[in-house]
């Protein structure tokens, strides 16, 4: 039984632990500019916080109460102290431009990467401890650095696999989402890539080609058409229009958000928006294509806001499909941990 220092010191580990766990929440929300009052333990990425660090806590006080040799306090002294550096740092990103804003990674902001690999730096930093503690109670034996790191790169893999498993099992298909006719909706076109020489990509012409039909039948009376500008290129809504100018649409019925560039900051455009009390809107119907809809429909969760979907028909080759399901699921766990 650890002695009343102990006791003393274990109050102080949990407490700066659950403080820690406040501010990674409290973070999320501000990394989206969402009030507190919008939180709710119900929402995925909140469940799975609180449980990696109840698997934390819980291992501490069980290792500790053993009296565990391998769970010493320098251990987790060292542990509070990189974590906590790890996501204030992280934090600090998300406010102070780091990286130049003309430096694009994989075709993303270069300062939206950083900010991503350094809290991917520091929910690898949990799992880590959460192994090594485990690890130490269950097997009573010393496991080597090298094999607790192999084990944290399983671990998120299989969390990675999981997430993509969820993506390619949830139908977001038109069929499941009852789809009123009512000319007070509107239809949300998700912004997508720009080819060279302003032409509108075959997944952009597809979402865009949805939102024409829902116009054309009567199930929408406007469509809003998003995405900003990439690097010498025009912006994904004004292509977007000028295709959907050229097949004859109405224009006065189209309207174009060109600020935004990533799928969390269109749907708080949305919020702030097109949920505004002067705009008397009734559905309003999201439209990407159907790897692309469980992480906008998340997103529009932790917003709270109540959307529909519908899937843009958009054919693409096993090579791309895998590809885009991989992103979506990194881009989906991403979002659930930290609201990125």
């Amino acid at each position: 039984m650890p002695n009343k220092s102990q006791k003393k010191y274990l109050i102080i580990v949990v407490s700066l632990l659950l403080a820690q766990l406040i501010f990674l929440l409290v973070v999320k929300y501000a990394n989206q500019d969402i009030p507190l009052n919008y939180f709710s333990f119900a929402k995925a990425g909140n469940i799975f916080n609180l449980l990696i660090y109840a698997g934390i806590i819980f291992g501490i006080l069980i290792g500790i109460r053993n009296i565990n040799p391998g769970i010493s306090n320098k251990a987790i002294a060292t542990f509070l102290v990189i974590s906590w550096l790890l996501l204030i740092i992280s934090f600090i990103t998300t406010k102070v431009k780091i990286v130049s804003a003309g430096i694009y990674i994989f075709e993303q902001p270069g300062d939206k990467v950083l900010t991503g690999l350094l809290f991917l730096f520091f929910l690898l930093t949990l799992f880590y401890f959460l192994i090594f503690l485990w690890s130490r109670i269950i097997s009573k034996r010393r496991s080597s650095i090298v094999r607790n790191i192999f084990s944290t790169m399983l671990m998120l893999i299989l969390f990675l696999i999981l997430t993509l498993i969820y993506i390619d099992n949830v139908g977001y298909a038109s069929g499941r989402w009852i789809l009123n006719k009512n000319k007070k909706n509107i239809a949300v076109v998700l912004g997508a890539a720009v080819w060279s020489g302003n032409i509108p990509s075959p997944t952009l012409s597809s979402r865009v080609d949805k939102a024409l039909e829902l116009l054309e039948k009567g199930f929408v009376g406007k469509i809003l058409l998003t995405g900003g500008k990439a690097p010498g290129e025009l912006p994904e809504s004004e292509v977007g229009y000028e295709y959907a100018r050229v097949k004859g649409v109405d224009t006065s019925k189209v309207i174009i958000e060109n600020s935004t560039s990533s799928t969390t900051g269109q749907i708080r455009w949305i919020e702030n928006n097109l949920l505004a009390d002067d705009n008397s809107f009734e559905d309003i119907i999201l439209i990407s294509d159907a790897y692309h809809l469980p992480r906008a429909i998340e997103i529009s969760k932790f917003y709270n806001i109540d959307i529909k979907v519908a899937e843009s028909v958009h054919k693409q080759d096993f090579k791309d499909r895998i590809a885009n399901k991989i992103r979506e699921s990194i881009a989906l766990f991403n979002f659930w941990n930290f609201a990125l």
